[in-house]
């Protein structure tokens, strides 16, 4: 076995040696000082001592289930592509079974792994406090619940894998990459709501305590409490139970390893090819050769299941952020789900060039073609996506009973849907990401192997700026009363979306004419590209020191948090009238001459 595990995880260290350079490094470096503050948050609720003796237990519970949900729907949500991948093996004679261990000693040289090994020593430190036997307990049960998240992380990506190649795989996979970023910028609200019922004085109830305990993610907490309780049978029970599980889990990863030499699978249309004079029988269309790539464009969203994906994860996002404060009674964010929904939706499509790949030789050698094919990528995706922001809007303003909020929404909708054509083909082939081709192996539709969190976060805070003048226009006639002023911002709004679109995919495709030859070696080179002449200069990271661009993405992902949810959100409801905190820290600010509210968790 060690001939197996030793020259993978050579091989690993080998790639994480030569591609961890630079603004990557430097990113990992950020995601691990996060990811330690996090597993130093779990070691210290280890330390409390709370007035109820089995709410430690429990909190702990919720706190290794949550890794455990971390590291499942990490990877199914967009976390990229591994280190090792199956294809890297495909001409070596060697077994599904010793495939599987090998990649999973590989694993365990991870920053991830590392993280959640020290995040789940807080078990140890929990058992530590409750004497000799329960210490010694905790060490295997730590060891095999670290085994058991990887495995049934590798696991979940297989079955989702498969499930991903069709359209409800794809839908699936948007939802859950959705509900993470919902996690990611509103999970303090757990740590709130804990707080809130005031679980470290009183306990979760009886059966929410029992259901935490029967999940495998708590077995080695089980164990520990039955060692400090001298129930040796029940603690060895645990311990055996949650090996069992590990390797059935590795069993059944290595029934999934595939070593697979297909390219990304597409659900193929009912036949028959383009006709001559097709277009002209779809009134609805423009001719000619944007009409060609809007077709293609529509037939890529219909067929394609990571298009479905790409699809599903703006209303998603949209949908679960504005329906997180129904637990708490409050329907403020409902109106507001359909223009985030399509803002999201222009910072998710910023990288379609890059995803079509070498494809783009095809423009290269079609004379005059990359002005059609800017305005029919713009078209499709209007297509696509102005009749899901609209029936956002006309189900859930009427569902939160704010109908005040109708002149505001169909003020920003034109501006942003609009904007977000004009800046997703500006940003597209400005700032292009090489994807992986396809036509290309890939072992798992999920693993999309590019990054484009910078690129999204420009169109989405560039996204904000089209709706200025018509936001201006309504917070006028709201303050004067004048319904003509309230209304006259949806005009406005229309007129600012299509000329961002216009003046943006003028400047795009003008670009795309100038530097289409780059931007294909580009694509073929994978992005690794040395300056061969003294005129290509670094780019602003590339001059940053490691821990300036480690501050800067710092800064840029807690700002995100502070415009919009914290800061955009918070501005509306005080505008509005509303005077409900709920979350809100600006609304616990006191008005002058008045006295400071209590946060909820005070």
């Amino acid at each position: 076995m060690v001939g197996v595990l030793r020259p993978m995880i050579r091989m690993k260290l080998a790639i994480m040696r030569h591609s961890t350079g630079g603004t990557r490094g430097t990113l990992m470096a950020t995601g691990a000082a996060l990811g330690l503050l996090l597993a130093a948050g779990t070691i210290w609720l280890a330390t409390l001592r709370p007035d109820h003796p089995a709410a430690l237990g429990d909190v702990l519970a919720v706190a290794f289930a949550l890794w455990t949900l971390g590291w499942v729907l990490g990877p199914l949500s967009g976390g990229g592509a591994p280190v090792l991948r199956v294809g890297h093996f495909a001409l070596l004679p060697i077994s599904r079974l010793r495939l599987a261990i090998g990649l999973l000693g590989a694993s365990l040289v991870a920053v991830t792994t590392a993280i959640t090994l020290l995040a789940f020593a807080g078990l140890v430190v929990y058992a530590a406090r409750l004497g000799l036997g329960p210490a010694v307990v905790a060490l295997p049960a730590v060891l095999l619940q670290l085994s058991f998240v990887i495995l049934l992380s590798r696991v979940a990506v297989g079955v989702f894998g498969e499930i991903a190649k069709s359209r409800l795989g794809g839908v699936l996979a948007g939802v859950m990459q959705g509900a993470m970023m919902v996690v990611a910028q509103s999970g303090w609200m757990v740590i709130v709501a804990l707080d809130q019922f005031q679980i470290l004085k009183t306990g979760f109830p009886p059966e929410v305590s029992a259901v935490l305990r029967t999940l495998p993610s708590s077995w080695g907490l089980v164990a520990v409490d039955a060692a400090s309780r001298s129930d040796w049978p029940l603690a060895a029970g645990a311990l055996a139970g949650l090996a069992l599980v590990v390797v059935f889990l590795l069993m059944a990863w290595s029934r999934l390893l595939r070593l697979s030499r297909t390219a990304r699978v597409v659900i193929r249309g009912s036949g028959g090819g383009a006709t001559e004079g097709r277009t002209s029988t779809r009134p609805f269309l423009p001719s000619g050769g944007t009409a060609a790539v809007v077709l293609k464009e529509l037939r890529a969203w219909w067929r394609d299941p990571a298009r479905w994906s790409l699809f599903c994860v703006a209303p998603a996002w949209a949908l679960i952020t504005s329906l997180l404060p129904l637990a708490f009674g409050e329907t403020a964010l409902l109106p507001w789900a359909a223009p985030a929904a399509a803002l999201m939706a222009a910072a998710l499509y910023v990288n379609a060039w890059g995803h079509d790949g070498t494809a783009l030789w095809l423009t290269l050698l079609t004379p005059g073609a990359e002005r059609r094919d800017v305005r029919g990528r713009q078209l499709a995706w209007l297509a696509v996506f102005t009749p899901t922001t609209v029936l956002m809007a006309a189900l859930l303003v009427p569902l939160s009973g704010q109908g005040w909020t109708w002149p505001w929404v169909l003020a920003l909708l034109p501006a942003l849907l609009g904007g977000g054509a004009g800046l997703a083909a500006w940003v597209g082939v400005t700032q292009l990401v090489p994807g992986p081709d396809p036509h290309r192996n890939r072992d798992n539709p999920l693993e999309g192997g590019e990054s484009t969190a910078a690129q999204g976060l420009l169109v989405f805070f560039a996204g904000l700026l089209p709706v200025v003048p018509a936001a201006a226009v309504v917070r006028a006639g709201t303050l004067q009363g004048n319904d003509l002023l309230l209304w006259g911002g949806m005009p406005i709004s229309v007129v600012t979306g299509a000329l961002c679109a216009w003046l943006l995919g003028r400047f795009a495709y003008r670009h795309l004419e100038a530097h289409e030859p780059e931007m294909l070696h580009m694509m073929l080179s994978g992005g690794i590209v040395q300056a061969a002449t003294e005129e290509a200069e670094p780019s602003v990271l590339d001059t940053m020191s490691r821990r300036r661009q480690a501050a800067l993405f710092v800064g840029v992902w807690l700002g995100s948090i502070a415009l919009f949810p914290q800061g955009l959100v918070p501005l509306g409801i005080k505008l509005s009238g509303g005077d409900d905190p709920v979350w809100f820290l600006a609304l616990y600010l006191p008005p002058s001459g008045s006295g400071r509210q209590s946060p909820p968790w005070s």
